[in-house]
């Protein structure tokens, strides 16, 4: 199924300016697990408590402003039922507030043609400011379009993952549950599921949009890098290995490199399963 480069290339997204609120920060926290039983529990108060102390996890950038969903439009020309979330990246320019309002612009970075048969992979950035103009933060997402390979774009290479040191084990490591029942509000939609055709679960277990994934993830990454101080993270970007599920452990693998910089993978710890890879983040010593 063949797409026209220049028009995706260009594809108008118009901004969207958003408020968010105090519940709507706390509902993301324990949308991706804070508060559950587990190494993180008394910590994550601070993400849930409902007075002027409220702090905002950094990974909640991923789902504001998020806008529609595109890729649906028929006249894109690309099958969005084969379509899947690859890669995550967060810059954090400043902490995000508990409360507030945003513009997004948005913009299509780039699109690699992976031959016919092979797919395609699409880079889509979000730039989140203030009413004023300053910069808060900004996502980039890659998406796999796994049946538009083949439509003759520029023969460009696409950027090459994270290398996570295979000389030595991790330096450090933290399990922590995905939440499960309502607490699941980020769980995959049935349509999205179907079009996915994954069969690897169990019946009492729910697949985990990416976004929910990547915040679990940060939660992890927050703790050992960054002492859990959301204002320390500057930057944090994964390639999604395979899915992850309601009602299972997930296991944050970290290497420390240079001062601020470090590496990170992530399992699923009952199907002994690498579900996020190629991580790497910066943060403030």
């Amino acid at each position: 199924m063949g797409i026209d480069y220049e028009r995706i290339k260009n594809w108008p997204i118009p901004p969207i300016t958003a408020a968010y609120t105090r519940n709507d920060t706390m509902r993301f926290a324990r949308g991706v697990g804070a508060g559950m039983p587990g190494p993180l529990q008394a910590e994550d108060q601070k993400f849930l408590r409902d007075d002027a102390m409220l702090q905002a996890l950094p990974m909640m950038a991923v789902v504001l402003n998020e806008g529609p969903m595109w890729t649906q439009d028929p006249a894109t020309e690309i099958d969005w039922t084969q379509t899947i979330h690859a890669e995550e990246c967060v810059t954090m320019y400043r902490p995000l507030a508990p409360e507030g309002e945003l513009l997004a612009e948005y913009r299509i970075d780039e699109i690699y043609d992976k031959g016919r048969g092979k797919g395609a992979l699409i880079y889509e950035s979000r730039r989140l400011s203030q009413p004023g103009g300053t910069r808060v933060a900004e996502l980039q997402i890659a998406t796999f379009l796994r049946a538009n390979g083949g439509f003759g774009g520029p023969s460009l290479i696409s950027p090459k993952p994270h290398e996570i040191p295979s000389d030595r084990p991790p330096d450090e490591a933290i399990e922590l549950l995905t939440p499960v029942g309502e607490a699941a509000i980020y769980a995959l939609l049935p349509e999205f599921v179907d079009a996915l055709k994954f069969a690897g679960q169990r019946d009492d277990q729910v697949m985990l949009r990416g976004a929910c994934a990547f915040g679990i993830a940060g939660r992890g990454v927050l703790k050992l890098c960054c002492g859990n101080d959301p204002a320390r993270l500057r930057k944090m970007k994964l390639r999604y290995a395979g899915p992850t599920f309601t009602g299972e452990t997930v296991r944050i693998e970290v290497w420390h490199g240079d001062r601020g910089t470090a590496s990170f993978q992530v399992r699923a710890v009952e199907r002994n399963a690498l579900v996020m890879k190629s991580g790497s983040v910066r943060f403030d010593a």
